[in-house]
């Protein structure tokens, strides 16, 4: 009787091992490894700094808004500000201006300017954005009404 149990036991082991494998197997085929992953974002930054490629711009943008707050600012930024100024593409203006605005936990509203406050930044920081709006107003990406708006 002992046998009998003992060997039952060894065959539902086997067809149990012999069945897992064979789902991992056939899962190893769809699985995207991180290697893959920075391939893409490579490939994507490679379009957006050689070509401006919008499209590619926009799919990194939205991959680094799940980053971090840090690491998602600081790339927004590098890249839109490419995007902007060696494409002059105009969501790519914006994006960097809001980007700078929330490393110092400021509030963008481009539907409303006069909400946007860039006082409370330090000297060299507010420099940078003040020269970026000068930008933005020499591109007519915004007015020179809008410019005013904003609180400085």
């Amino acid at each position: 009787m002992k046998i009998t149990l003992y060997s039952i036991m060894v065959v539902l082991i086997c067809f149990s091992c012999k069945k897992r494998n064979i789902i991992e197997k056939s899962s190893v085929g769809k699985a995207v490894s991180i290697s893959q992953i920075t391939t893409n974002y490579d490939t994507l930054i490679k379009r957006v700094v050689n070509k401006g490629d919008v499209d590619s711009y926009n799919e990194l943008f939205y991959g680094f808004m799940d980053a971090n707050q840090i690491e998602r600012t600081d790339s927004i930024m590098k890249y839109s500000q490419i995007m902007a100024e060696k494409f002059n593409n105009e969501n790519a203006y914006l994006d960097y201006f809001e980007a700078l605005c929330r490393k110092y936990d400021l509030h963008v509203d481009y539907s409303d300017y006069s909400s946007i406050d860039i006082s409370k930044m330090d000297k060299v920081s507010k420099k940078r954005a003040l020269d970026w709006l000068n930008k933005m107003v020499k591109n007519k990406i915004i007015t020179e009404k809008k410019f005013a708006e904003i609180k400085k």
